[in-house]
């Protein structure tokens, strides 16, 4: 957290019952722009998938499979309108758990986030096991894995293949990164993102370049565009296997608590991920059949794509045709996809199981957070053992097949949402609207619905079950687990029991905030003690001279490992109450007050942006008078940060020492119209104190002699006006620091305004102004106006 000393401190977890009744705002903070959340989806969408199914489609539907890829994007826009009006409704974590919990009757909330958590949890065993399948493939393809590694390890009696072995390991290294609490920040999965997409990119461009000179490329894909042996069917079969490609655009609504704009950004951009995604999936697949060598084993190009495995069917596609390059193109874009996705996936299951332990509806082991690393450390563990039993147990497309199973049930699951919502919050504000309401969502159920039942008849070898099967046995057996625990274990009357607290939480965050229309000026002071009441009692002065609302900015931390609403409701609530005594100080002082309680990540960007969503006219800050720890700056990082980037008027105190009562005030005479201000604040703390303004004029030669006089005249007809008591000091001195330093101890308070070239420097206030703030032991107060807010005359006028 940060207070108006401009110190931080990290963020607790503590659970409780209940908030209380405060007229407080509790936010998230939002600091994802439009971009931020679309290489979310984009990143999310391309995992693997594209790197390993390609082939298992061709294999079924042959040239077709470029239809596969357009009518499973046109499924996923159907459904992702329904994603898109939830999102933009309940712009909170949670997604489709959230929205069932909200529209649908019991157990459906319970069995969303149930399947919500199989799902990453499949997902996860996919995107490790395509990562072992492409290691082992680069190590045999360059002879060192028949030469040095062999093809499996006896482990107490059993022989583990080599692969499976890789697929543990980097299961494991995965789970400790989450348990550790190392995450990429969002600048670093953005350019993770991009870089999948210039690997698609460069393998889409060599592609098309090789098939513009292949006079036969034509008939690879109209000899036979529809194989006679599957036909129509094969379509819809390749459909539901390589459906988990498409999954990944529903965490952007799972990201709309910390999305700005969300109610116009989040629709905007699952859309855009959606259209990027199948473009480049289409383009891909074009290209891998259009470059594929056909021998005489496989007669033709899509024959020969699906031969052999069929997770390596793009880089034998890409090896055909460029030979050692090729192998680098597409090894380097899937293991980049595959580990970004894998830990990606490890994070998001592992707190869709947190959540719901932490709402009772998981046991409540899964909903603790580790006391140092601050990490859902339980939930990150349980859900890497399940992603190694699955990814151990099954082949790769049993686990796709499973995957797209698990979540077109979800998706289906989410369109029902949309349906009951629109029926029951008819009130609720909503920054997109499904278009054919109902008949979109409609079609959006019976499309996953039929896409889900349609993959049981997925081929296998003969005398196997084929994964369509297997995946249906994996779903069948998830779910009858969950709903024995739900209904055996008393989790529905946990349910029942929570759903009024978590209902309240989730509203008052989710909903937007709405002040009642008045024209007037707000003063923002940032408070991390409650009981800093010298802080508030200073901002109140400077909100009465503006004749402004003050608001109290309360900012609770989070660490970046943690989503914001890990913070439990109890542990704001005693927030909420410890800071009735400052808002009854402001009252108590003739001045409007409001508190606005943040749960965020970052908190001094969360001060500017309030500053901003506010329209503060002035900032107060307070400043322990300590020294930086290092760097060229005077008032210390956190400060000068803040200082320099706020667009609005700025106060900083130093409060180290401050006397209750107020005896002598010494203000620093300047000719900047920053230093005018600070007179006028000067003047209504010496009026509140009954204290003594000495106007301070240091003139260091003779030069400047006339213009300090006339300078510090200026100053004291406001307290002329004012009817304040002062008086004028001169002091010739060549060291206008020590000069100061000297006056200043002989009084209670030091007041300066900001030097006419601050924002011309590195400095927070000006060089000398600065430098007297670090000199002086006395209390300090500093103020700076912005071109933005109105000069005093201009107020006055």
């Amino acid at each position: 957290m940060v207070d108006a000393d401009g110190d931080q401190m990290a963020g607790e977890v503590v659970i409780a019952d209940k908030p209380a009744e405060a007229p407080v705002r509790i936010e998230l903070s939002r600091d994802l722009r439009l971009f931020d959340i679309t290489m979310i989806g984009i990143g999310a969408m391309i995992g693997a998938g594209i790197f390993v199914l390609a082939g298992s489609a061709a294999r079924v539907a042959g040239p077709a499979a470029v239809l596969v890829f357009g009518f499973n994007g046109i499924v996923t826009l159907i459904t992702a309108f329904s994603y898109a009006e939830l999102g933009s409704a309940y712009p909170a974590a949670g997604g489709s758990y959230l929205w069932a919990r909200e529209g649908l009757p019991p157990p459906a909330g319970f069995m969303s986030g149930w399947l919500s958590w199989i799902a990453a949890i499949i997902a996860c065993s996919l995107y490790a096991a395509v990562f072992a399948s492409f290691v082992y493939f680069t190590l045999d393809w360059y002879g060192i894995s028949g030469t040095l590694l062999p093809a499996g390890f006896a482990i107490a009696g059993l022989v583990i293949p080599f692969t499976k072995l890789v697929t543990i390991a980097v299961i494991v290294f995965f789970v400790f990164v989450n348990y550790a609490g190392v995450q990429t920040t969002g600048k670093t999965e953005s350019i993770i993102t991009i870089a999948k997409i210039l690997v698609l990119g460069i393998f889409i461009a060599l592609g098309a370049n090789a098939m513009i000179q292949d006079p036969t490329v034509g008939s690879r894909f109209f000899t036979q565009f529809i194989p006679r042996e599957t036909g129509v069917a094969g379509i819809l079969l390749a459909m539901g296997l390589t459906f988990i490609a498409f999954e990944g655009y529903e965490i952007i609504a799972q990201s709309g608590e910390e999305a700005k704009n969300p109610k116009r950004n989040i629709p905007r951009a699952i859309f855009i991920s959606i259209l990027v995604v199948v473009i480049i999936y289409i383009l891909t697949f074009v290209v891998a059949i259009g470059i594929v060598d056909v021998t005489p084993d496989c007669g033709e190009a899509w024959r020969c794509l699906g031969a052999g495995e069929p997770e390596l069917a793009m880089i034998m596609s890409a090896i055909d045709r460029f030979g050692p390059l090729g192998l680098v193109i597409m090894v380097s874009g899937g293991l980049l996809a595959a580990v970004s996705a894998l830990n990606a996936t490890i994070y998001s299951s592992s707190r869709v199981s947190f959540a719901m332990g932490r709402d009772g509806n998981l046991p409540r082991a899964l909903g603790k957070v580790h006391p140092k690393r601050k990490t859902p450390a339980n939930a990150v563990a349980m859900s890497g053992v399940l992603i190694v039993i699955f990814a151990v147990l099954l082949p790769i497309e049993q686990i796709a097949a499973s995957a797209s199973v698990i979540f077109l049930l979800l998706f289906a699951m989410a369109n029902m949402s949309l349906l009951a919502l629109r029926r029951k919050r008819p009130d609720l504000e909503r920054g997109f609207h499904v278009p054919l309401y109902p008949v979109m969502p409609i079609i959006g159920i019976v499309a996953n619905l039929a896409l889900a039942v349609y993959i049981w008849n997925f081929p296998g070898r003969p005398g196997e079950l084929g994964p369509g099967q297997i995946a249906w046995y994996v779903a069948i057996l998830w779910l009858s687990i969950g709903l024995a625990y739900h209904f055996f274990r008393g989790g529905r009357e946990e349910i029942e029991k929570a759903a009024p607290v978590r209902r309240e939480i989730l509203e008052v965050i989710a909903t937007p905030f709405r002040r009642a229309a008045k024209v007037g000026r707000r003063v923002l002071v940032p408070l991390r003690d409650p009981k800093n009441l010298k802080m508030v009692r200073l901002a109140a002065q400077v909100a009465k001279e503006r004749e402004a609302e003050l608001i109290i900015l309360h900012v609770i931390e989070v660490p970046r490992a943690l989503p914001p609403k890990s913070i439990r409701f109890g542990y704001v609530d005693d927030r909420i109450k410890a800071l009735k005594p400052a808002q009854e100080l402001a009252r108590e002082l003739g001045v409007e007050v409001s508190v606005i309680v943040k749960i965020v990540h970052r908190v001094y960007d969360t001060i500017l942006e309030t500053v901003v969503q506010e329209e503060v006219e002035a900032l107060v800050l307070g400043w322990r008078g300590e020294r930086p720890a290092r760097g060229g700056r005077i008032l210390g990082s956190n400060i000068d940060f803040l200082v320099q980037r706020a667009k609005c008027d700025v106060v900083v105190f130093k409060s180290l020492g401050i006397k209750e009562k107020l005896e002598r005030i010494t203000l620093l005479a300047g000719h900047a119209w920053h230093v005018l201000y600070a007179a006028r604040v000067a003047a209504l703390l010496a009026k509140e104190h009954d204290a003594q303004v000495t106007i301070l004029s240091v003139i260091p030669h003779k030069a400047v002699e006339e213009a300090t006089i006339k300078d510090a005249h200026r100053l004291m007809k406001v307290f002329e006006e004012l009817e304040v008591p002062h008086d004028h000091k001169i002091v010739y001195s060549p060291s206008t620091v020590e000069a100061v330093a000297k006056e200043a101890a002989k009084s209670d308070l030091l007041v300066m305004g900001a030097s006419p070239t601050w924002a011309l420097t590195k400095f927070a206030f000006g060089a000398l102004e600065d430098r007297i703030a670090k000199k002086v032991s006395t209390p300090v107060l500093m103020l700076r106006k912005s071109a933005a807010t109105p000069k005093l005359e201009e107020r006055e006028a």
